[in-house]
């Protein structure tokens, strides 16, 4: 669906501009002078532009934006067709604009709101198109984009905090890298040329670091490019091919520290999940399944799979969690009283804010304890290098003496 940048006047003669999403210029037009404004100018926006092979994936932001404005609007009484409408015109991600603006056509057309969202499964999940179906058919739609709105906004920030725990040691590791890289290609070299014109015979750790500089300084250019196809060769093979994407997910859990906050991280999102499934009247089993679906990890995938299984062979939900060997002992009786006293959207809610605290613990932890590990390693290799390249001055000294 195109945009059309477009200038005007308004009622009180003065001079606006903007863009507006339409069918055509026509439609353009008539949108405006239902908004009041008399069209000086108006052209189609060029579109933006695309590269075949490399797909934009829209940003989870964007689609939190649009729950939240459609929430808001659908519980102040405004139609769907109307509220799509004002989201499509008003968002700054073109995009979506034209996502929204095609979606509001599809209900016009006859079409569930569900069905217009499952055409578009790059911005809008399995889970999020099941919520709203079942918000459509208990006539709580604005009710489910209000739940959608606060797991989304949860699931967010939970991924703000584990990345930013990794930011701080991502950013000093890559300087550190740097600078000794530096060291290595233009620092050492000085040292080796002027030693190599003084004939003098060179202690070991000395040898390794002048022939390590060299390499570096011959290669360094290779070594890049090899890194960088490394990188591209590694995100292919995750996304394509299935056992790599599963080695690569098992590593992540099991690595030291970050494979538990990995897991936690997980838990916490499954907790959330299930329980707005849940509260929305959802079939445990299908919930389950959305659940696995949109776990993030293959590993915990098939976990969630196995539990769906054994749910849906007449095990009761903790029996089953406690089966796969995988969630800690606190969960699983958490979700047995929830069984009990048919309270389980309430008991996944509070295993959520326990592992929310967990997490957030655990992300000042990892970065009090990375601090001074870098500092340690990047102060032992410098002085490493310091030390190995004045040792045979140090021995020309003691040879005077």
């Amino acid at each position: 669906m195109p945009y059309f940048k477009w200038k005007g006047k308004d009622l009180k003669g003065k001079t606006k501009k903007g863009e507006i999403i339409a069918v055509n210029k026509n439609d353009a037009i008539s949108k405006l002078k239902i908004k009041k404004i008399s069209v000086i100018t108006i052209k189609q926006s060029p579109k933006e532009l695309e590269i075949p092979f490399i797909k934009t994936k829209m940003k989870e932001k964007e689609t939190l934006i649009v729950t939240k404005q459609l929430s808001i609007m659908l519980a102040s009484g405004l139609p769907l067709d109307q509220s799509l409408n004002i989201i499509a015109e008003q968002t700054k991600n073109k995009k979506m604009g034209e996502i929204i603006y095609t979606i509001k056509n599809d209900i016009e057309g006859g079409s569930t709101l569900a069905n217009a969202l499952k055409k578009h499964k790059e911005v809008f999940s399995d889970l999020y198109v099941n919520m709203i179906n079942s918000g459509e058919k208990t006539g709580n739609l604005d009710g489910v984009l209000k739940r959608l709105t606060d797991m989304m906004e949860k699931s967010i920030a939970l991924k703000r905090k584990i990345k930013g725990a990794l930011i701080y040691p991502t950013i000093v590791s890559i300087v550190a890298v740097g600078v000794i890289a530096l060291i290595m290609t233009f620092v050492i070299p000085t040292f080796a040329e002027m030693y190599s014109s003084s004939g003098m015979h060179l202690p070991l750790p000395t040898q390794i670091v002048i022939s390590v500089s060299l390499f570096l300084k011959a290669n360094i250019v290779y070594m890049l490019l090899a890194i960088i196809a490394l990188i591209i060769i590694i995100r292919i093979f995750y996304k394509k091919n299935y056992r790599f994407h599963r080695f690569m997910d098992k590593m992540l859990i099991n690595v030291p520290i970050l494979g538990v906050l990995a897991r936690k991280g997980s838990i916490a999102n499954f907790a959330t999940i299930l329980a707005s499934l849940s509260s929305s009247g959802i079939d445990i089993l299908e919930a389950l399944d959305i659940a696995a679906k949109t776990s993030g990890n293959l590993i915990i995938e098939e976990t969630l799979t196995d539990v769906k299984n054994m749910v849906e062979r007449g095990e009761n939900l903790s029996d089953s969690m406690a089966s796969s060997g995988e969630f800690p002992d606190m969960v699983i009786q958490m979700v047995s009283v929830g069984e009990e006293t048919g309270t389980l959207d309430e008991m996944l809610q509070k295993v959520y804010l326990y592992y929310e605290e967990e997490i957030d613990n655990t992300v000042k932890n990892l970065t009090t304890m990375i601090e001074p590990i870098i500092i340690v390693v990047l102060g032992g290799i410098i002085g490493f290098l310091v030390v190995a390249m004045y040792l045979p001055i140090f021995k020309i000294g003691e040879t005077i003496k």
